[in-house]
This record gives structure tokens, sequence and C-alpha cells, in this order.
């Protein structure tokens, strides 16, 4: 029969150790069950400092490609009003040589088809000043002035400056139509009106003239849309290659940070296991040194 003495001095042993396991058995049950809560493993930077600092890397990146994102959106909006603008000003241009069509081959309301041409030009301002949000699209980097002024003829300027903008990495566009405003070196809504003038006036060779610029202004504003064209296509493939690398470095950084579901419920089915076994080891030891206190 073992000796009182080293019976109780075996079981204060054998309950310091249980009361030192407790705490670290519940705080490891406490931090998975707050991953599983939170769906993250790592907290705090205590839990995995070269993992925190990944992550916080990655993030960084994300937050990159995100204003990428945003510029890639404001971008869009931009070019596509842009193109719409400017395939609506071949247009224009392309009803107006009509009208001067029907002039040349004698139609004898002259007038009429006059005022049609000048109706016309009051489209082409308007599209001329068209926005986008709140800033001008053919005002090059003035893009707070209206290029163009009620009565057509152009606002005082600088309107040739170019929008240029980094959507993506190692990818700058140009994002406006910098000669949209002249055809030729020639305003565009003086085109018009020199073929509203020409029809009124019954000059053939003025006429002639006109209808040449009117052509000129088709072919120079479905130049400039298809620029515009070229800068959407341009701006899709950029979207592309940042949605997949976001895509990518999100993964990463959740394969970092982010819990194994599967691991987690494993793990703390096991420590919750291990606290109960603890917790009853904690309990027999007390109650084996009150008999010992009883004895």
């Amino acid at each position: 029969m073992p000796r009182p003495v080293v019976t109780a001095l075996t079981r204060a042993v054998a309950q310091s150790g249980t009361r030192r396991a407790l705490p670290d058995a519940r705080t490891a049950v406490d931090v998975l069950n707050s991953q599983l809560a939170t769906g993250y493993r790592i907290q705090r930077p205590s839990d995995d400092p070269g993992g925190f600092t990944q992550a916080r890397t990655l993030g960084r990146v994300q937050d990159r490609l995100a204003q990428y994102g945003r510029s890639l959106d404001a971008a869009t909006l931009w070019t596509d009003r842009t193109q719409a603008e400017l395939d609506g000003l071949s247009d224009l241009f392309a009803d107006a040589r009509d009208l001067g069509l029907r002039a040349a081959n004698g139609v004898l309301d002259t007038e009429s088809l006059a005022d049609e041409v000048e109706s016309l030009r009051e489209e082409v301002i308007a599209r001329l000043n068209a926005k986008s949000g709140d800033e001008h699209l053919f005002a090059g980097n003035a893009t707070d002035t209206a290029p163009v002024h009620a009565d057509g003829t152009l606002a005082p300027g600088d309107f040739s400056g170019q929008r240029r903008r980094e959507v993506a990495p190692g990818v700058t566009v140009t994002l406006n139509a910098t000669d949209a405003l002249h055809i030729g070196g020639v305003p565009a809504t003086d085109r018009l009106q020199a073929l509203a003038d020409a029809i009124r006036s019954g000059d053939a060779d003025a006429l002639a003239a006109a209808l040449d610029g009117a052509n000129a202004g088709i072919d120079h504003y479905a130049r400039l849309g298809g620029q515009s064209g070229a800068v959407s296509r341009t701006l899709a493939h950029a979207r592309d290659a940042v949605e997949t690398q976001d895509v990518l470095i999100g993964e990463r950084r959740a394969s970092i940070e982010e819990i194994d579901l599967t691991e987690v419920l494993g793990e703390l089915q096991r420590r919750q296991t291990g606290l109960e076994a603890a917790l009853r080891a904690s309990a027999a030891t007390v109650q084996m040194s009150l008999l010992d206190y009883l004895q």
C-alpha cells in the first residue's frame, strides 16, 4: 500500500499538470471556434507573422487592381459614349450630304432643304458638346467647358489635349478624340453652314465643294469612331487581364489566411475531446485530493 505522503505528492503533481493543461486546451478550442465564426485562420499578426505579412501584401495588390477596375469602368463609359457620338456625327453628315445631292439634282424647294441642313447643324452642335457625366467629351483636357457656342462658333481655348489614363499595369490609353471639332482644318459646323448656304444660292460650284466637305465629314467621324472602337477593345482586354489577376491573387490570399473548413472541424473535435478528458481528469484529481484529506 503506497505511503500517504507519496500518494498525495503524486496526486498533487498530476493536479498541477492538469491545471496547466486546461487553459491551453480552452484557448485552442476558443481559437478554433473563432476561426469557424470568421472563416479566417489568421486574425492577428501573432497567429502567423509570415502569413499575415503575405496576406497584407496581396491585399494591397488587390486594392490596386480594384482601383484599375474603377478606372476601367470610367474609361469604358467614356469611350462608349464617345463612339456613339462619333457614329451619330457621321450619320448627320451623311444626311446632310443626301440633302445636298437632292439640291444638286434639281429639287425646287431649296430653302426647305437648306433649313433641314441647318437643323442637322444644330444636332451636330449638341453632339460636339456631349458629356460623359459632367465632362465634355470633345474639349480635350478642358472638360468643364462646352467647346461649341450655341451659334456654332468654337469657344476660345485649347481643346486638343489628350486624356491619357493608365487602366492596367503597363496599359495607358488616350480616351478622347482630339480632332472632333474640325474636319480638314475647318470647324465642323462651318462645313454644314457652307452646305446650307450653297443650297440656297444655287451655285453649282459652291454646292459641289460643300458636298465634298460633307463627304469629308462622313469619313472623318467614321475614322475617329474606328479609333474609339480600338480603344474600347484595348479596355476590354485590359479588364480581362485585371480580373484574371485579381482572381489568382484572391485565391492565393485565401489559401494563406482563410481556413480549411474540414480541417478546422476535425481539429476542433479533437481539441474538444481533449478538453473534456482534461476536465474529467481534473475533477477526478480534486476528488482524490479530498479523499486524501479526509483520510
